[in-house]
């Protein structure tokens, strides 16, 4: 029973996700931005460096923000679809479809979708009530629909 319980927390604990909001909005003549309208979720799982985002007008698609290497303040914006060659290393071709810019003091990830015209926000602090293990995988979240 006991092995069972800690094969559980070990399971929860490396399934934990935080959610952030995804929105438009209007930079303020102060510098800050202004939330205009919610347009989806990102999720990162504990312990990893690359976010998930899930636009609401896209609902069946998934993006992926991943942190450029040489600059920490960046990031791609990036889909990815499944290589079919069973002898292949790569398991996934990877397509850049956008950038992103770290804005610490307002908060945020500017992302901007290369045939998108306005850009979005990704909030950098995770909603209070999303510090949970038992917030679905945004894996399985795709699926449940």
């Amino acid at each position: 029973m006991e092995k069972q319980m800690n094969n559980y927390v070990q399971e929860s604990e490396q399934n934990k996700y935080f959610r952030f909001q995804v929105y438009q909005g209007e930079k303020t003549e102060t510098g800050k931005v202004k939330r205009t309208k919610g347009v989806g979720m990102a999720y990162l799982r504990d312990g990893q460096n690359i976010y998930t985002l899930r636009l609401w007008m896209f609902a069946t698609e998934r993006y992926y923000l991943i942190q450029n290497k040489q600059d920490a303040s960046k990031y791609f914006v990036m889909t990815r679809e499944p290589n079919k060659n069973p002898s292949a290393k790569n398991k996934y071709f990877w397509n850049i479809v956008g950038n992103g810019k770290a804005e610490s003091a307002l908060g945020v990830i500017e992302v901007q979708f290369d045939l998108l015209e306005k850009p979005i926000y990704v909030n950098i602090y995770p909603e209070s009530s999303a510090f949970s293990t038992g917030l679905a995988d945004p894996e399985e979240v795709a699926d449940a629909a």
